[in-house]
């Protein structure tokens, strides 16, 4: 018996090891997109132009925890469209350094109000649950705005169930 709870311990401590470092690993995504992934709308209080000006700002200095890579943007906004910029980003995790991707699209709601459509999903193949890591890769990166927001989820990454 002491041989399979020490067996246990070790089995759980190399999943724990690859899990999501919390806070913001509730919630878990299996599969919604063939591997794990995280959609959310993030409704934030400020024109298109000045949501965009901070994420690229922060994007070049690594996000909040220095582990984001920015890989791009593109200005629409001369476009007749409804989507104002997109942009593209890499975020590698915390304990086993796999890299993540993420898109956004920045729309205008008002004057005053922006909704960016938040996409993440796993990179290595066979990720098929992520632990919350695509959730949390969107949170972070957006309380590290220090900007006020709302979340409200698209698909994958469900909240979790109590």
């Amino acid at each position: 018996m002491a041989r399979l709870v020490r067996v246990l311990c070790i089995v759980a401590y190399f999943l724990a090891a690859k899990a999501c470092v919390p806070p913001d690993c509730d919630n878990v995504d299996c599969g919604t997109c063939g591997n794990a992934c995280c959609i959310l709308n993030v409704t934030i209080p400020l024109p298109p132009a000045k949501v965009y000006e901070a994420m690229v700002a922060s994007f070049k200095e690594g996000g909040a925890d220095k582990r984001y890579t920015f890989v791009g943007s593109y200005d629409m906004t001369s476009d007749k469209i409804a989507a104002k910029y997109t942009m593209e980003s890499i975020h590698m995790t915390k304990v086993e350094h796999y890299n993540d991707t993420q898109y956004f699209v920045i729309y205008e709601n008002s004057m005053e109000t922006s909704t960016v459509r938040a996409f993440s999903i796993s990179q290595i193949y066979g990720a098929y649950c992520d632990y919350g890591q695509n959730y949390k890769n969107i949170v972070g990166y957006v309380k590290g705005l220090g900007v006020k927001y709302q979340l409200a989820p698209v698909m994958g990454c469900p909240p979790k169930k109590d």
